[in-house]
């Protein structure tokens, strides 16, 4: 199981659930890529990522599908030890961890397609680098960012907002 997902099992009296929790983390995520190899050389890999912070815990996620697999988690990676020894998630830390993932799943650099990242200049940065690595494949910004700025800025309209605040209160 990823070590940021120990964090949420602190006590002696949750030890079974985190150790239960080791076992159906790997088998999911064996069976998640038996699913994603069963179709890959067809329609190849389609490949997910972003860098993220939630409750002041550094995280960076990657996610893959084809073309019969809905997005599947590849990695929840924790990088707060690689930056409490003063490193950066930067370019070259992003397209490592994506690598290292990335050839996991294709080693013959054969299957994948395309890199979505959002729109932050590092991890497009990062999606030049995993291109020519892996030269059959392309980068491209990835929707969901630009759809959540989209929303997040008409959410400070002011009618918009007081309208929001309306209907939370009536629910």
């Amino acid at each position: 199981m990823p070590p940021c997902w120990r964090r949420f099992c602190h006590s002696k009296s949750q030890k079974n659930g985190g150790e239960l929790l080791d076992v159906n983390y790997e088998n999911t995520y064996s069976l998640n890529k038996t699913e994603l190899l069963k179709e890959a050389k067809v329609f190849g890999f389609a490949w997910m990522g972003n860098g993220a912070t939630i409750h002041k815990m550094p995280l960076m996620n990657i996610l893959a599908l084809n073309g019969t697999t809905a997005p599947m988690t590849i990695l929840i990676h924790d990088c707060t030890k690689h930056m409490e020894e003063g490193g950066k998630k930067d370019v070259r830390y992003f397209a490592k961890l994506f690598e290292g993932k990335v050839l996991e799943y294709d080693p013959q650099l054969l299957c994948t397609d395309v890199f979505y990242f959002d729109g932050a200049s590092n991890v497009q940065k990062a999606g030049e680098i995993l291109m020519a690595k892996f030269p059959c494949s392309f980068c491209f910004h990835g929707g969901e960012h630009m759809v959540s700025l989209f929303f997040s800025s008409i959410a400070k309209i002011k009618p918009v907002r007081y309208t929001v605040q309306v209907y939370v209160h009536s629910c």
